[in-house]
């Protein structure tokens, strides 16, 4: 029997009306009708008396009204019941970030994560790429927003944002003055690099471009976190290299400008998780991130069709056409 014959039974015996049960349930009086025989006929027995105005329930209708609701109210605790205990299986979500990108991340992903698991605790850890992957193997973080290369076959990852390696200088040095800086005569200044084992796709960019530019940097300073970095750029000793968020975060004294390459080499933010974790809100949050992806993606791809001449458009498209894509 199916379900909805129930509630449609139960609707027609509370009203004793046909015209007012359709309307209660939003169908068509002869659908309403032809449900109500069909019950009837699965049962084998009449469950109302019948004339041109009138419907009454008979003994048997009246003794199964009353097991109809109870069935129909048991129903509807157990789905109450579900999401409950889904909304206490979600509970709490981890996430790692590396320092940096949050704003860009998190702005319309968390929000919406929170409207419909609105019990939910996110706890947000800034770990390394490293020590994220390691978090994502232990299990002590659901989802990881990092840079690669990730070597773990059972850790997914997916492509959320690609961003222009962009340099970071004092705000006084001549370099700034520039709108796009050359690469040869960076080489003429200390280049401040994040170490290796805490940001190995950051560090391993700066070789990159010293390459693809025919010449070297000079590291002066290796540091382990961001803001070191860009508080001994304020302080003069040298340039940074960094992905274009760094802009938004940039202290007094700084300045970022773009690299007169082509074309610029970019840094890739991944979304990191193990493919064996079953947190219901995971799927979700996953869902939400690539939709806004998607979003902002379409948004930029708009404004560089406004902006973009003709004849870069294709290199363009061709360089961002991997945007969410998955590495599973």
């Amino acid at each position: 029997m199916e379900f909805r014959l129930l509630r449609y039974f139960v609707a027609v015996a509370e009203e004793l009306n046909i015209t007012r049960a359709a309307e209660r349930l939003h169908t068509a009086q002869p659908s309403l009708s032809q449900q109500i025989r069909q019950l009837e006929l699965i049962l084998g027995v009449p469950l109302f008396y019948r004339d041109k105005h009138h419907l009454e329930l008979t003994e048997a209708g009246r003794v199964f009204l009353r097991e109809s609701r109870t069935i129909l109210k048991d129903v509807e605790h157990a789905i109450t019941l579900a999401r409950q205990a889904a909304r206490a299986e979600a509970g709490q979500i981890t996430l790692g970030m590396v320092p940096g990108p949050e704003s860009k991340v998190f702005s319309r992903a968390v929000p919406v994560l929170l409207r419909n698991y609105p019990d939910i605790q996110i706890i947000l850890r800034s770990l390394s790429s490293p020590e994220q992957i390691v978090a994502l193997q232990k299990k002590e973080i659901n989802v990881g927003f990092l840079r690669g290369p990730i070597e773990d076959k059972e850790i997914a990852s997916e492509v959320i944002m690609r961003e222009k390696v962009v340099v970071v200088l004092p705000a006084t040095h001549e370099l700034a003055k520039m709108q796009r800086v050359s690469v040869t005569k960076l080489a003429n200044l200390p280049l401040i690099q994040m170490s290796r084992a805490i940001a190995p796709a950051v560090h391993d960019t700066a070789n990159v471009i010293a390459k693809q530019a025919g010449t070297q940097f000079k590291t002066l300073l290796e540091t382990e976190n961001l803001l070191t970095s860009l508080n001994a750029v304020a302080s003069g000793l040298g340039f940074s290299l960094f992905a274009e968020y760094v802009e938004q975060i940039l202290p007094k004294g700084v300045v970022a400008r773009p690299l007169d390459l082509d074309p610029v080499p970019e840094l890739e933010l991944l979304v990191a998780y193990r493919k064996d974790d079953r947190l219901p809100a995971l799927g979700f949050f996953l869902s939400v991130l690539r939709e806004s992806v998607k979003m902002d993606y379409d948004l930029n791809t708009q404004r560089s069709a406004a902006d973009t001449p003709k004849e870069a458009k294709d290199a363009s498209r061709l360089r961002r056409s991997g945007l969410g894509s998955s590495r599973h």
